[in-house]
């Protein structure tokens, strides 16, 4: 359960820049910064078992004057992606309870992703911002695919992490029988609506 908690805090760093990003490129017509939410998966093994756990993050994106990209005309001019470690879900309470002391969760309740620039690229665009986790600021770059329907955008991407790179330590329970692995994997796809 230790194993889950931990790789889901550093999954979620990455989901948080994949969503932002693509949170930030669904809301092409606004002119005042706009709040949209986006769910994401977070997957990982142990010496035991693989785990996934989930979690909603909250995105507020400001658009236009930017470069436009698939499906958004006026593009992206900021956008700021939030995950509470509190609104984690896993299937054990247990699980749950250790991902939040990995975490750290009294002292860094939230991880961050802040939009710095995008490209586009393919179906979608490449986005670079910084992803903040308990106290560590990293520059991320996270593939995005947009895909235009009607009036909506929808969005998804996933990529992998290494939570020691933001100075989370894998869980070790069971005298060390069982150990989280630092590698995790972040998805996430939304429906946006500008």
């Amino acid at each position: 359960m230790r194993v889950m908690q931990m790789a889901s805090g550093a999954g979620l760093g990455r989901m948080l820049t994949a969503g932002m990003v693509g949170l930030s490129l669904a809301q092409p017509h606004a002119v005042a910064a706009q709040q949209s939410s986006v769910a994401f998966t977070v997957s990982g093994n142990s010496t035991i078992r693989g785990w996934t756990c989930t979690v909603p993050g909250t995105a507020q994106i400001t658009p236009g004057s930017a470069t436009p990209v698939r499906g958004l005309a006026d593009g992206v001019q900021a956008a700021t992606l939030t995950v509470r470690l509190n609104d984690f879900v896993c299937p054990e309470d247990e699980m749950r309870q250790h991902l939040l002391e990995a975490m750290r969760a009294t002292q860094f309740p939230e991880i961050t992703f802040r939009l710095q620039s995008y490209q586009a690229s393919g179906q979608g665009v490449v986005a670079t911002g910084t992803l903040t986790i308990l106290d560590a600021t990293r520059e991320v770059s996270l593939p995005i695919t947009l895909t235009p329907s009607g009036s909506s955008v929808r969005i998804e991407g996933g990529l992998p992490l290494d939570m020691t790179t933001y100075g989370v330590e894998p869980p070790v329970v069971m005298l060390g029988m069982m150990r989280v692995r630092p590698q995790i994997r972040i998805e996430f796809s939304a429906t946006l609506t500008p």
